[in-house]
């Protein structure tokens, strides 16, 4: 059994946590004062796409304060730099490090941050939320796992998340596995969130965002290597429930900080604002009928 930590046990982080300590791991969260205590205190509460709700007792603290095998890093992209001042390098030390974050700009970061430390790409697709400290729940079926396994820690994981019950698929080189997420994320939280509905009824008023968001991301995803079949990308948007609400519309009914730059500015970033318009729009829609100070103009950067 391997010593797993996650950081940040919200709706992805507290499914992995749940998941890693039913198939028997020692699961150690990191997380806020107050998440730690409502987990020592009350467990961790799992509610699966099916099933009664399962409440595991993993180790909680706000800060880790022992080694590690794998980190597992969930926290949302705007609250990485503070949370990973909860897990010191030299605590951590050699542990293979895996985010689970939205965007394609973490990885440098988490390098430079732990140094000992291999940090394998990885990302997941899976509709879950944390619905108070301490209980989260998968809304549906889904949950896919892709991790780059060019390296032996990478085929590791991948090993003990499939040992998990989880969907994994692997690909060698980490760009593929990031870029191939976003440029599929991007448009739909883009879409559902500019609209300020789910992505059904985003789908029928806003027909005219759908194909030239899926174009300029699978385009961004282009200029780092990176193919991306663009139509498949527009048929699967279109096949998704019509009740389905990405994680940054829930943000922003929410008052939560948008992960705006790690969506949108890779591909913004890559293309330019020319040939990223119709990004750059839906951005501007966002930030202006629906951000209420919680993200700003400034937090989004684009070669002229």
């Amino acid at each position: 059994m391997a010593a797993i930590g996650v950081l940040g046990p919200g709706g992805v982080g507290g499914l992995l946590a749940a998941r890693f300590g039913a198939a028997g791991h020692d699961v150690t969260v990191v997380a806020t004062e107050r998440t730690a205590a409502e987990i020592t205190a009350r467990g961790l509460t799992f509610h699966g796409p099916a099933g009664a709700p399962a409440v595991s007792h993993p180790l909680a603290r706000p800060w880790l304060t022992g080694p590690l095998d794998v980190l597992f890093v969930a926290v949302k992209a705007t609250e990485l730099l503070s949370a990973l001042t909860r897990v010191p390098a030299a605590v951590l030390g050699a542990a293979t490090v895996v985010p689970f974050l939205n965007g394609v700009d973490h990885l440098p970061l988490l390098r430079a941050a732990y140094p000992s430390a291999q940090v394998v790409a990885a990302s997941i697709a899976v509709e879950a939320t944390r619905h108070r400290p301490g209980v989260v729940e998968q809304l549906s079926t889904m949950a896919d796992v892709v991790i780059a396994d060019g390296t032996p820690e990478g085929a590791r994981v991948a090993e003990l998340a499939r040992a998990a019950g989880l969907d994994v698929t692997t690909h060698p080189d980490e760009n593929t596995v990031l870029w191939r997420k976003l440029a599929f994320l991007a448009p739909v939280a883009l879409l559902t969130t500019g609209a300020g509905a789910p992505i059904g009824e985003a789908r029928t008023r806003h027909e005219s965002w759908l194909r030239p968001l899926v174009d300029e991301a699978t385009a961004a995803a282009g200029t780092h290597g990176v193919s991306v079949d663009a139509d498949a990308v527009s048929a699967r948007l279109r096949a998704l429930p019509g009740s389905m609400r990405s994680s940054m519309l829930r943000d922003l009914r929410s008052g939560r900080t948008l992960e705006l730059d790690a969506i949108a500015g890779p591909v913004i970033r890559a293309l330019g604002i020319a040939k990223a318009a119709t990004t750059v729009e839906v951005v501007r829609e966002i930030l202006a009928a629906g951000a209420h100070g919680h993200v700003s103009a400034g937090q989004l950067t684009a070669p002229r």
